[in-house]
Protein backbone atom coordinates (compact mmCIF):
# COMPACT_ATOMS: atom_id res chain seq x y z
CA UNK A 1 0.00 0.00 0.00
CA UNK A 2 3.27 2.07 0.84
CA UNK A 3 4.80 1.73 -2.20
CA UNK A 4 1.34 2.71 -4.42
CA UNK A 5 1.41 6.39 -2.48
CA UNK A 6 3.12 9.46 -3.92
CA UNK A 7 6.24 9.56 -2.12
CA UNK A 8 5.94 13.16 -1.32
CA UNK A 9 2.73 11.95 0.36
CA UNK A 10 4.52 9.99 3.27
CA UNK A 11 5.74 12.51 5.28
CA UNK A 12 5.08 10.92 8.58
CA UNK A 13 7.20 8.30 10.19
CA UNK A 14 6.48 4.73 10.19
CA UNK A 15 3.99 3.51 13.42
CA UNK A 16 4.99 0.36 15.19
CA UNK A 17 2.16 -2.08 13.95
CA UNK A 18 3.41 -1.16 9.94
CA UNK A 19 7.54 -2.07 11.26
CA UNK A 20 5.97 -5.42 12.38
CA UNK A 21 4.22 -6.54 9.56
CA UNK A 22 7.49 -5.51 7.42
CA UNK A 23 9.86 -7.70 9.81
CA UNK A 24 6.97 -10.56 9.71
CA UNK A 25 7.97 -9.60 5.79
CA UNK A 26 11.24 -9.83 6.04
CA UNK A 27 12.36 -5.79 5.33
CA UNK A 28 14.61 -4.70 8.13
CA UNK A 29 17.27 -2.21 8.03
CA UNK A 30 20.36 -4.68 7.82
CA UNK A 31 24.17 -3.21 7.18
CA UNK A 32 26.31 -6.21 4.86
CA UNK A 33 29.39 -3.95 5.15
CA UNK A 34 28.97 -4.27 8.99
CA UNK A 35 28.81 -7.60 8.46
CA UNK A 36 32.17 -7.40 6.53
CA UNK A 37 34.09 -5.48 9.02
CA UNK A 38 33.28 -8.26 12.01
CA UNK A 39 34.11 -11.19 9.52
CA UNK A 40 37.21 -9.77 8.52
CA UNK A 41 37.94 -8.82 11.95
CA UNK A 42 37.04 -12.07 13.20
CA UNK A 43 39.81 -13.56 10.46
CA UNK A 44 42.51 -11.20 11.15
CA UNK A 45 42.33 -12.55 14.78
CA UNK A 46 42.37 -16.15 14.03
CA UNK A 47 45.38 -15.47 11.65
CA UNK A 48 46.85 -13.40 14.59
CA UNK A 49 46.53 -16.45 17.28
CA UNK A 50 47.24 -19.37 14.83
CA UNK A 51 47.59 -17.93 11.36
CA UNK A 52 51.59 -19.02 11.44
CA UNK A 53 50.18 -23.09 12.40
CA UNK A 54 48.18 -22.73 8.86
CA UNK A 55 50.38 -21.40 6.77
CA UNK A 56 53.24 -23.60 8.43
CA UNK A 57 50.73 -26.92 7.42
CA UNK A 58 49.73 -25.21 4.51
CA UNK A 59 52.66 -24.92 2.91
CA UNK A 60 54.12 -28.43 4.10
CA UNK A 61 51.00 -29.89 2.62
CA UNK A 62 51.58 -28.26 -0.56
CA UNK A 63 55.14 -29.39 -0.50
CA UNK A 64 53.78 -33.02 -0.28
CA UNK A 65 51.45 -32.72 -2.97
CA UNK A 66 54.22 -31.26 -4.95
CA UNK A 67 56.62 -34.19 -4.08
CA UNK A 68 53.83 -37.16 -4.61
CA UNK A 69 52.36 -35.47 -7.73
CA UNK A 70 54.38 -38.28 -10.12
CA UNK A 71 53.40 -41.05 -7.40
CA UNK A 72 49.26 -40.44 -8.28
CA UNK A 73 47.34 -42.40 -10.14
CA UNK A 74 44.99 -41.05 -13.06
CA UNK A 75 42.40 -43.74 -12.18
CA UNK A 76 39.16 -42.18 -11.01
CA UNK A 77 38.84 -43.95 -7.76
CA UNK A 78 42.37 -42.79 -6.70
CA UNK A 79 41.87 -39.68 -7.68
CA UNK A 80 38.65 -39.30 -5.75
CA UNK A 81 40.56 -40.77 -2.67
CA UNK A 82 43.45 -38.41 -3.07
CA UNK A 83 40.76 -35.31 -3.96
CA UNK A 84 39.01 -36.58 -0.44
CA UNK A 85 42.56 -36.79 1.60
CA UNK A 86 43.01 -33.41 0.43
CA UNK A 87 40.02 -31.90 1.34
CA UNK A 88 40.24 -33.31 5.32
CA UNK A 89 43.25 -32.10 5.64
CA UNK A 90 42.35 -28.50 4.32
CA UNK A 91 39.53 -28.49 6.73
CA UNK A 92 42.01 -29.68 9.62
CA UNK A 93 43.69 -26.57 8.81
CA UNK A 94 40.94 -23.90 8.49
CA UNK A 95 38.22 -25.49 10.84
CA UNK A 96 38.71 -22.54 13.28
CA UNK A 97 38.25 -20.01 10.73
CA UNK A 98 35.36 -21.40 8.62
CA UNK A 99 33.96 -21.36 12.53
CA UNK A 100 34.61 -18.57 13.40
CA UNK A 101 32.98 -16.81 10.08
CA UNK A 102 30.23 -18.87 10.01
CA UNK A 103 29.82 -17.63 13.99
CA UNK A 104 30.57 -14.05 13.34
CA UNK A 105 27.80 -14.32 10.53
CA UNK A 106 25.12 -15.17 12.29
CA UNK A 107 25.96 -13.29 15.63
CA UNK A 108 26.07 -9.91 13.34
CA UNK A 109 22.44 -10.58 11.38
CA UNK A 110 21.18 -11.25 14.77
CA UNK A 111 22.74 -7.88 16.17
CA UNK A 112 21.42 -5.82 13.62
CA UNK A 113 18.21 -7.14 13.30
CA UNK A 114 17.60 -9.75 15.77
CA UNK A 115 15.32 -12.81 15.15
CA UNK A 116 14.15 -12.72 12.13
CA UNK A 117 12.36 -15.68 10.18
CA UNK A 118 10.56 -14.77 7.27
CA UNK A 119 9.78 -17.38 3.96
CA UNK A 120 8.08 -14.21 2.45
CA UNK A 121 11.22 -12.89 0.43
CA UNK A 122 10.94 -16.67 -1.32
CA UNK A 123 7.17 -15.79 -2.75
CA UNK A 124 7.17 -15.08 -6.37
CA UNK A 125 6.63 -11.45 -6.83
CA UNK A 126 5.42 -10.07 -10.15
CA UNK A 127 7.05 -6.24 -9.38
CA UNK A 128 10.89 -8.18 -9.59
CA UNK A 129 10.29 -8.56 -13.23
CA UNK A 130 8.19 -5.50 -13.97
CA UNK A 131 10.42 -3.79 -16.83
CA UNK A 132 8.89 -0.11 -15.18
CA UNK A 133 9.99 -1.26 -11.85
CA UNK A 134 13.28 -2.14 -13.23
CA UNK A 135 13.61 0.81 -14.64
CA UNK A 136 12.95 3.04 -11.91
CA UNK A 137 15.40 0.76 -9.60
CA UNK A 138 18.16 1.77 -12.05
CA UNK A 139 17.43 5.87 -11.07
CA UNK A 140 16.43 4.63 -7.06
CA UNK A 141 19.29 6.47 -4.91
CA UNK A 142 20.16 3.39 -3.16
CA UNK A 143 21.70 2.11 -6.54
CA UNK A 144 23.63 5.36 -6.82
CA UNK A 145 24.73 5.14 -3.09
CA UNK A 146 26.03 1.64 -3.88
CA UNK A 147 27.78 2.65 -6.87
CA UNK A 148 29.64 5.78 -5.47
CA UNK A 149 30.55 2.94 -2.34
CA UNK A 150 31.80 0.27 -4.51
CA UNK A 151 33.88 2.79 -6.68
CA UNK A 152 35.24 3.89 -3.24
CA UNK A 153 36.09 0.81 -1.73
CA UNK A 154 37.84 -0.25 -5.14
CA UNK A 155 40.10 2.83 -5.39
CA UNK A 156 40.49 2.59 -1.19
CA UNK A 157 41.41 -1.09 -0.70
CA UNK A 158 43.48 -0.74 -4.47
CA UNK A 159 45.26 1.91 -2.61
CA UNK A 160 46.01 0.06 0.39
CA UNK A 161 46.95 -2.76 -1.16
CA UNK A 162 49.32 -0.83 -4.05
CA UNK A 163 51.31 0.70 -1.36
CA UNK A 164 51.56 -2.10 0.98
CA UNK A 165 52.88 -4.91 -1.84
CA UNK A 166 55.16 -1.70 -3.10
CA UNK A 167 56.78 -1.21 0.18
CA UNK A 168 57.34 -5.16 0.27
CA UNK A 169 59.13 -5.68 -2.94
CA UNK A 170 62.81 -4.97 -1.73
CA UNK A 171 61.97 -7.91 1.42
CA UNK A 172 59.91 -9.97 -1.36
CA UNK A 173 63.30 -10.01 -3.67
CA UNK A 174 65.69 -10.93 -0.18
CA UNK A 175 63.68 -13.05 0.70
CA UNK A 176 64.03 -15.89 -2.56
CA UNK A 177 66.80 -16.41 -0.88
CA UNK A 178 66.03 -17.97 2.37
CA UNK A 179 64.16 -21.28 2.52
CA UNK A 180 60.92 -21.66 3.50
CA UNK A 181 60.99 -21.73 6.73
CA UNK A 182 60.83 -18.21 6.47
CA UNK A 183 58.24 -18.04 4.71
CA UNK A 184 55.26 -18.19 7.12
CA UNK A 185 56.50 -15.68 9.39
CA UNK A 186 57.08 -13.26 6.66
CA UNK A 187 53.64 -13.99 5.13
CA UNK A 188 51.84 -13.71 8.31
CA UNK A 189 53.32 -10.32 9.87
CA UNK A 190 52.50 -8.97 6.16
CA UNK A 191 48.83 -10.03 6.03
CA UNK A 192 48.38 -8.98 9.20
CA UNK A 193 49.68 -5.62 8.75
CA UNK A 194 47.74 -5.35 5.64
CA UNK A 195 44.29 -6.60 7.00
CA UNK A 196 44.39 -4.06 9.70
CA UNK A 197 44.64 -1.44 7.03
CA UNK A 198 42.11 -2.70 5.00
CA UNK A 199 39.52 -3.15 8.51
CA UNK A 200 40.45 0.43 8.64
CA UNK A 201 39.15 1.31 5.40
CA UNK A 202 36.33 -0.69 5.67
CA UNK A 203 35.32 0.52 8.85
CA UNK A 204 34.60 3.80 7.27
CA UNK A 205 32.70 2.53 4.56
CA UNK A 206 31.10 0.26 7.16
CA UNK A 207 29.82 3.39 9.22
CA UNK A 208 28.29 5.40 6.08
CA UNK A 209 26.41 2.12 5.01
CA UNK A 210 25.07 1.55 8.30
CA UNK A 211 23.81 5.34 8.75
CA UNK A 212 22.54 5.34 5.00
CA UNK A 213 20.45 1.95 5.31
CA UNK A 214 18.92 3.25 8.16
CA UNK A 215 18.17 6.19 6.74
CA UNK A 216 16.96 4.64 3.54
CA UNK A 217 14.80 1.98 5.46
CA UNK A 218 13.01 4.68 7.51
CA UNK A 219 12.33 6.63 4.67
CA UNK A 220 10.73 3.56 2.53
CA UNK A 221 8.52 3.07 5.71
CA UNK A 222 7.32 6.72 5.71
CA UNK A 223 3.57 6.72 5.42
CA UNK A 224 0.97 9.07 4.80
CA UNK A 225 -1.55 10.28 6.86
CA UNK A 226 -4.34 8.58 4.37
CA UNK A 227 -2.81 5.27 5.29
CA UNK A 228 -2.40 6.18 9.19
CA UNK A 229 -5.97 6.72 9.51
CA UNK A 230 -6.93 3.36 7.62
CA UNK A 231 -4.16 1.84 10.11
CA UNK A 232 -6.13 3.45 13.13
CA UNK A 233 -9.19 1.97 11.14
CA UNK A 234 -8.41 -1.28 10.69
CA UNK A 235 -6.76 -2.04 14.52
CA UNK A 236 -9.57 -0.06 16.35
CA UNK A 237 -12.53 -0.06 14.32
CA UNK A 238 -14.30 2.85 12.12
CA UNK A 239 -14.55 5.38 14.61
CA UNK A 240 -18.38 6.66 14.28
CA UNK A 241 -18.97 3.27 15.38
CA UNK A 242 -16.50 2.62 18.03
CA UNK A 243 -18.48 6.18 18.87
CA UNK A 244 -21.48 3.94 18.72
CA UNK A 245 -20.92 1.21 20.76
CA UNK A 246 -19.12 3.37 23.68
CA UNK A 247 -22.54 5.22 23.73
CA UNK A 248 -24.97 2.13 23.81
CA UNK A 249 -22.10 0.78 26.64
CA UNK A 250 -23.01 3.75 28.81
CA UNK A 251 -26.45 3.48 28.28
CA UNK A 252 -26.64 0.04 29.26
CA UNK A 253 -24.28 0.39 32.27
CA UNK A 254 -26.06 3.51 33.73
CA UNK A 255 -29.99 1.50 33.10
CA UNK A 256 -28.27 -1.54 34.60
CA UNK A 257 -27.26 0.60 37.73
CA UNK A 258 -30.19 2.35 37.83
CA UNK A 259 -32.03 -1.21 39.45
CA UNK A 260 -30.46 -0.16 42.48
CA UNK A 261 -32.30 3.11 42.59
CA UNK A 262 -35.86 1.20 42.36
CA UNK A 263 -36.04 0.80 46.63
CA UNK A 264 -35.84 4.60 46.45
CA UNK A 265 -38.83 4.90 44.28
CA UNK A 266 -42.27 5.49 45.07
CA UNK A 267 -44.07 3.70 42.30
CA UNK A 268 -43.18 1.44 39.41
CA UNK A 269 -45.37 1.68 36.22
CA UNK A 270 -44.92 -1.75 33.78
CA UNK A 271 -46.11 -2.47 30.63
CA UNK A 272 -47.01 -5.04 32.43
CA UNK A 273 -43.94 -7.34 31.67
CA UNK A 274 -41.65 -6.16 28.58
CA UNK A 275 -41.16 -2.29 30.26
CA UNK A 276 -41.24 -1.26 33.39
CA UNK A 277 -40.08 2.62 34.52
CA UNK A 278 -39.81 4.26 38.43
CA UNK A 279 -40.52 7.23 39.55
CA UNK A 280 -40.12 9.02 42.57
CA UNK A 281 -42.04 12.41 44.16
CA UNK A 282 -41.17 14.40 47.27
CA UNK A 283 -44.49 16.28 47.32
CA UNK A 284 -43.06 20.53 48.54
CA UNK A 285 -39.49 19.39 46.85
CA UNK A 286 -40.08 18.76 43.64
CA UNK A 287 -42.35 20.32 41.40
CA UNK A 288 -42.73 17.15 39.31
CA UNK A 289 -42.25 13.75 39.35
CA UNK A 290 -38.72 12.56 38.04
CA UNK A 291 -37.68 9.22 36.20
CA UNK A 292 -35.31 7.48 38.15
CA UNK A 293 -34.90 4.26 36.73
CA UNK A 294 -36.27 2.24 34.02
CA UNK A 295 -35.73 -0.42 31.39
CA UNK A 296 -37.27 -3.23 29.30
CA UNK A 297 -37.14 -7.41 29.03
CA UNK A 298 -34.99 -9.07 31.43
CA UNK A 299 -34.30 -5.51 33.12
CA UNK A 300 -37.70 -4.89 33.59
CA UNK A 301 -38.03 -8.31 34.87
CA UNK A 302 -35.73 -7.88 37.99
CA UNK A 303 -36.67 -4.20 38.38
CA UNK A 304 -40.46 -5.99 39.29
CA UNK A 305 -38.54 -8.33 41.87
CA UNK A 306 -36.60 -5.65 43.68
CA UNK A 307 -39.51 -3.32 43.80
CA UNK A 308 -41.79 -6.42 45.00
CA UNK A 309 -38.94 -7.06 48.22
CA UNK A 310 -38.70 -3.63 49.10
CA UNK A 311 -42.28 -2.83 49.09
CA UNK A 312 -42.76 -0.34 46.13
CA UNK A 313 -45.80 -0.17 44.07
CA UNK A 314 -46.02 -1.51 41.07
CA UNK A 315 -48.95 -0.30 38.98
CA UNK A 316 -49.65 -1.62 35.54
CA UNK A 317 -50.74 1.11 32.29
CA UNK A 318 -49.21 -0.17 29.90
CA UNK A 319 -49.66 3.15 27.59
CA UNK A 320 -48.74 5.53 30.47
CA UNK A 321 -44.99 3.31 30.61
CA UNK A 322 -44.31 3.05 26.56
CA UNK A 323 -44.75 7.00 27.06
CA UNK A 324 -42.59 7.36 29.98
CA UNK A 325 -40.33 4.86 29.13
CA UNK A 326 -39.83 6.93 25.47
CA UNK A 327 -39.78 10.49 26.15
CA UNK A 328 -38.08 10.90 29.28
CA UNK A 329 -34.74 10.51 30.01
CA UNK A 330 -33.26 9.03 33.39
CA UNK A 331 -32.80 10.98 36.09
CA UNK A 332 -35.21 13.88 34.52
CA UNK A 333 -38.73 15.34 35.01
CA UNK A 334 -41.37 13.72 33.35
CA UNK A 335 -43.59 15.77 30.31
CA UNK A 336 -45.97 18.50 31.60
CA UNK A 337 -48.68 16.77 29.44
CA UNK A 338 -48.34 13.57 31.47
CA UNK A 339 -48.83 15.47 34.68
CA UNK A 340 -52.65 14.39 35.41
CA UNK A 341 -52.10 10.32 34.36
CA UNK A 342 -49.07 10.36 36.47
CA UNK A 343 -50.61 11.83 39.39
CA UNK A 344 -53.52 9.52 39.54
CA UNK A 345 -50.84 6.72 39.61
CA UNK A 346 -48.89 8.36 42.49
CA UNK A 347 -52.28 8.97 44.57
CA UNK A 348 -52.74 5.48 44.11
CA UNK A 349 -49.43 4.42 45.16
CA UNK A 350 -49.54 6.46 47.85
CA UNK A 351 -52.68 4.76 48.98
CA UNK A 352 -51.40 1.29 48.31
CA UNK A 353 -48.48 2.35 50.66
CA UNK A 354 -50.81 3.55 53.71
CA UNK A 355 -53.21 0.50 53.37
CA UNK A 356 -49.50 -1.68 53.56
CA UNK A 357 -48.83 0.46 56.64
CA UNK A 358 -52.40 0.77 58.23
CA UNK A 359 -52.48 -3.64 57.48
CA UNK A 360 -49.13 -4.16 59.59
CA UNK A 361 -49.51 -5.29 62.98
CA UNK A 362 -48.22 -2.99 65.83
CA UNK A 363 -45.63 -4.60 68.43
CA UNK A 364 -47.14 -7.04 70.82
CA UNK A 365 -46.75 -6.12 74.89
Amino acid sequence: MADQQPEQDRTEPATPTKLRDARRRGQVAKSLEINSLFILSVVLGIFYLLGERMITEQLDMSRALFSQAHQVNMQPVELVQWFEAMVERLIAIYWPLMAGVMLVAVVMNMAQTGPVFSFFPLKPDMQRINPVAGFKRLFSTRLLFESIKTVVKIFLFAGVIYFAIAGLLPSLISLMDRGSAGYAPFLLDNTNLMAFKLLGVLLFVALLDLLYTRWDFSKKMRMSRREIKEEVKRREGDPLIRAKIKELQREAAKRAGSIQRVPDADVLITNPTHLAVALVYQRGVMIAPRLVAKGSGELARKMREVARRHAVPVIEDAPLARTLFRSTELDHTIAENLYPAVAKILVRAFAMRQGRHASTPGPRN
